[in-house]
């Protein structure tokens, strides 16, 4: 195992602070929707991790770019799902006891209709500079969490309430669940010749670019349909 992958002392910092982060949230809110969601998603990640041997060789037909892209996407669909209860795309979209079986449906549709074409953009642009530099894993994982936390939404939440950093692991679980399986299904087949040097993490103000630029193309196509954000 490469010195950079290695479970050191600075990712089982990351893992101690994310599980108080997660934890104090959810012991303060209750089980409110946005905990349930929080858990499937904690709860798909621990899956990948448990089964990443077998999960990774998803999509053999597909070129490396083409996996990575797909693989993430698929993740994200299925974290899209968790958050119709909470904070799907469109607030009047989410999912409530009184939304029936074929209205959930519906409304977890139109959530894919506008978020995973967001979701080519992002992991294209990911791929762009996994392609092109060298990341360690846990590198990898908390700068590309940390990119896509802060750009789906986190620069005007957390400059506004800069506090609320200090759970800043618990937006970031999020991503975690559909970025880090995408890398893993690759990594053999990335470039040999690739460095590991400091203009790699270009990737996070690339990433929060390109979730501000959907996230607005996302709010003009809403709006054109009469959907508002929420």
């Amino acid at each position: 195992m490469p010195v950079e992958d290695r479970f050191g002392p600075a990712a089982r910092l990351y893992c101690l602070w994310a599980v108080l982060a997660i934890g104090v949230s959810i012991a303060r809110a209750g089980l409110t929707a946005e905990s349930v969601t929080r858990l499937l998603v904690v709860g798909l990640l621990l899956l990948q991790l448990a089964a990443h041997p077998m999960l990774v060789r998803a999509l053999p037909w597909c070129t490396p770019k083409w996996r990575f892209v797909l693989i993430g996407m698929l993740l994200a669909a299925v974290v899209e799902g968790f958050h119709m209860i909470s904070m799907p795309v469109f607030g009047s979209l989410r999912i409530g006891q009184e939304t029936g079986i074929a209205g959930g449906l519906r409304n977890y549709a139109l959530d894919l209709a506008f978020t995973l074409p967001a979701y080519l953009a992002i992991f294209s642009t990911i791929w762009f500079f996994v392609n092109r530099y060298r990341y360690g894993l846990w590198d990898y994982i908390v700068t590309a969490g940390f990119a896509q936390a802060i750009g789906d939404g986190g620069l005007f939440y957390f400059w506004n309430a800069p506090g609320m950093l200090l759970f800043l692991p618990y937006p970031m679980s999020n991503y975690h669940a559909i970025n880090v399986l995408p890398l893993l299904s690759v990594r053999e087949y990335l470039p040999a010749d690739t460095r590991r040097v400091a203009s790699r993490y270009l990737i996070v103000p690339a990433v929060i670019a390109a979730y501000l630029a959907c996230g607005a193309m996302i709010r003009l196509v809403g709006r054109c349909f009469g959907f508002e954000a929420g």
